[in-house]
Order: C-alpha cells, then structure tokens, then sequence
C-alpha cells in the first residue's frame, strides 16, 4: 500500500472527495452528505471487527520485506523533466513502514546557474502504540525550483503565464492517521512547514526579473484533516466498491500580503467490474473543491515599483503582478486543474479559481496479471501485472458556484500503461487537449 499511503503525504499529490449530483443545491447536498457520512462512521465505529461495509477485501499477502533501489526518469507536465535515483525498503520487520529516499536533476530552466534538483525522505506508517494509529513523515528539499502561475478562471489565456523562480524551496511534516476495519476507515490529521527564497521569474514574453527584496521571502505552512472511506475490494488496486473522501486544508497568511483562508476538497470514486474475472474496471470520479477566505491580505503598492532605466519594461510587469496580487490577497484557491491527476492534457496548474468541478471516467484493463516474485541484488518484490488504460476527463473552476460552476467545462482524454508491484503502481499516460498533449510519468492512480 506503499503508492497509496504516499500519495496521502505529498502536496502535489493530495486526495479529495466529490459531490453526487449537479442538480440539487450545496447547501442541500453538503447536508446530505455529512449525514449519510456520520451515519457510515457510526456503523464502523459500532462495528469496526466487520470485513467490510458492503464489498468484502480480496485476500492480501501479509507485509513483507521489499526492497528497491532504481533509476528514475519522469516528468512534471508543461514544467520539469528529471532523472535519478530512489531507494524503498517496505515490510520493514512484517509491518507497514515504509522508508523511501529519492534524488532528482533535471535542466534548470530560467537559472544561470546551476541544475534543478530535489531530495525527498518519507517514512510512513510508523505504528504508535497500535497497528490502528499511525505517523507518517516527510522532508524535501528543492532547489532552482519553477512554478507555472497563470490567470484565474477557466478562459484564462494560456499565454498570459508567469514562472516564478525559487533558489531553495524546502518542506517538511507529519501526519498521524488512525484507521478501522482494514484501512476502510481513516481519520487523519496533517502538517506540513515549508519555505521559498526566491530567485525572479519570467513573464509571459520570456523576460527575466530578479527578485530585488528580502521581504518576498515566504513561510507558508498548512494543516490538512479529513475523513477517507474505503468500501471497495481492495486498498491498492481496486476493482469494485467505492471511496468517499471529505478533506480540510487551512492555510494561514504566510505574509501580509497573502489571505489566510481553508480549502474544502469532497472527492467520490466508483469502481465497476467489467469482463470475465473482473479482468476490466470502469472507474468514475467527481471531485468538488472550495475555498473561503477568512482574512483578506493588504498589498502594498509601494512594494511594486522598479527602475526602468535598470530594467527597462519592468513597471508594466509589476503593475500586472500588483492587479493579480490584489486579487488573490482577497479571494480563497480551489485544487488547481492539469497536471498528474485531473485534466491531464494540460501543463500543471494550469486552471484555478475559487472553486473546482471535476469528473472523469477511465477505462482499465488487466493485459496481464501474475505473481512474480524476484530477487535481484538490489531489488526484492513481487511484480503484478500490467494494465493499459484510457481516459476521458472534464473540469470546470469559477470564482463562485453560480450557473457557470456547472458548464463551460474543458475536456482532456488519452491512453496510458501501469506497471503493478506488491506496494507500488508505476503510472505513464500520455494526455490530449484543446493546447496540446502532456505526458504523466507518476506514481498512484490518478484518481
């Protein structure tokens, strides 16, 4: 369960919950929701010795000591293609832990000097007092690190994007989790402190400007809780039953200028057994993300005023990063849209506003499935399988839930392949839109 478990710790990689139905109200539907949700947890909690809700857990092997060292090779859609090296050791000792250990380089682009690069540590599933309650962490560091910040709104122009530029962006956290009835059930509270000195960025016609002022240094830091339910067949590869997930992240102003606000992800997942021997899954996901400010940051105008006869176009620049700066200093930020999980035919982050809507269908079929263990020098495990897939996405983001938060959506589609292991699922799709394709090389489902 190494590939789920980590996908629960990493930023990039959060899990989220979706709504039912566009027909009835939030306000209705949020209500429905948390009642039927409350009933569920009052089931488990009377009866947590129960296999499961509805569909019985296929028979799983018994946590045992894998290890893998291996080269890596990926890419971060429309950002950061990288290679290097990793390390897992899982079934430490019978258990759930697993310690992982990667270093990445790749081209940093935008930056006179130096590579882009990355060390990431987790160890996870640290059993406290009890196999039941868990403490996950983790650290990464990054360095000469970009990020893609576009225009808000789901008709922003694809042109129109900054890349802001950080030398040293580094995080760090923990979260504990405790679970009923073979991980159906999970209750999990999360923080996570980071930091980001930045370098410049690049503004949408390819011009560099150095970052001139200490004070832009950010601290940002989060807490993230919520509620995971798990009534299917299977924790890591499922094929029939469904997950239902609510989740919080509370994100305080890490500087004066930026809002203090929370983000409300509901994520709904559904898996369908198609085929003989259940050797097809159709898997149906809708996602519904908000956000809502609870402090409006002040941004100084002061802050945005440069010499044009050292960098001459600068003042128009800044005076289009003040507008953008006011803006996001007064409204909240739904889960963004493209990348590794959701529309995956567009560059990361490529969509956000206040609030996200999103569904998506794939199709996944088992080409082959085995049980085949190996032990090399450096690697132990068990290889699984082989799964090919396609795919059909849709998403929407808007500044409120009003009409549009219900059409005017973009569309993504593609095919992909999966390589399954006894703790990992190795994941490439390559993904098609209205801008273009992006190939995904990840770890976990995308949903």
């Amino acid at each position: 369960m190494t590939q789920d478990k980590g996908r629960k710790m990493l930023r990039n990689v959060k899990n989220y919950c979706g709504l039912i139905s566009a027909t009835l109200s939030i306000d209705i539907l949020g209500m429905l929701l948390r009642r039927s949700l409350l009933l569920l947890i009052t089931i488990f909690v009377f009866f947590s010795h129960a296999h499961a809700l509805v569909f019985e857990r296929r028979p799983r092997l018994d946590p045992e000591l894998s290890y893998f060292l291996y080269p890596g090779a990926g890419s971060i859609p429309g950002l950061q293609d990288f290679y290097g090296l990793g390390a897992t050791v899982s079934g430490i000792g019978g258990s759930e832990v697993d310690i992982t250990a990667v270093s990445l380089r790749g081209e940093a682009k935008y930056f006179e000097e130096g590579d882009f690069g990355i060390e990431f540590l987790t160890v996870l599933d640290i059993p406290v007092f009890t196999p039941r309650l868990t403490l996950s962490l983790f650290y990464t560091d990054i360095r000469n690190g970009t990020w893609p910040e576009g225009e808000r709104g789901i008709n922003s122009d694809p042109d129109q994007t900054y890349y802001l530029l950080g030398s040293k962006i580094y995080g760090h956290g923990a979260e504990l989790s405790w679970n009923l009835s073979d991980y159906q059930l999970e209750f999990y509270y999360g923080f996570v402190n980071s930091g980001v000195t930045p370098y410049g960025l690049v503004d949408p016609n390819g011009s560099f400007y150095s970052a001139q002022r200490a004070d832009l240094n950010e601290n940002p830091m989060g807490h993230r809780f919520g509620i995971y339910l798990d009534d299917t067949d299977h924790r890591r590869d499922p094929r029939i039953g469904y997950r239902f997930q609510w989740e919080r992240w509370d994100m305080p102003a890490s500087r004066g200028e930026t809002s203090s606000y929370y983000q409300d992800d509901f994520n709904l997942t559904g898996y369908i057994p198609l085929l003989d021997e259940n050797r097809a899954v159709l898997v149906l996901n809708q996602f519904v993300g908000t956000s809502h400010v609870r402090k409006a940051g002040v941004v100084n105008s002061d802050n945005y005023i440069c010499n044009e006869s050292v960098a001459p176009g600068c003042q128009s620049v800044l005076n289009e990063l003040y507008e953008r700066q006011v803006t996001e200093a007064e409204r909240g930020r739904a889960t963004s849209l493209g990348g590794t999980q959701r529309l995956r035919g567009y560059r990361t982050n490529r969509f956000y506003d206040s609030y996200t809507n999103f569904r998506g269908v794939e199709l996944r079929w088992y080409v082959l499935e085995t049980q085949d263990a190996f032990n090399f020098i450096v690697e132990k495990g068990t290889f699984a399988g082989f799964q090919a897939a396609v795919f059909y996405e849709e998403g929407t983001v808007s500044p409120d839930m009003g009409a549009n938060f219900w059409k005017n959506f973009r569309n993504s589609y593609g095919f992909g392949a999966r390589f399954l292991f006894n703790s990992v699922i190795f994941r490439i799709d390559q993904g098609f839109s209205q801008e273009g394709s992006e190939t995904t090389v990840y770890i976990g489902y995308g949903f």
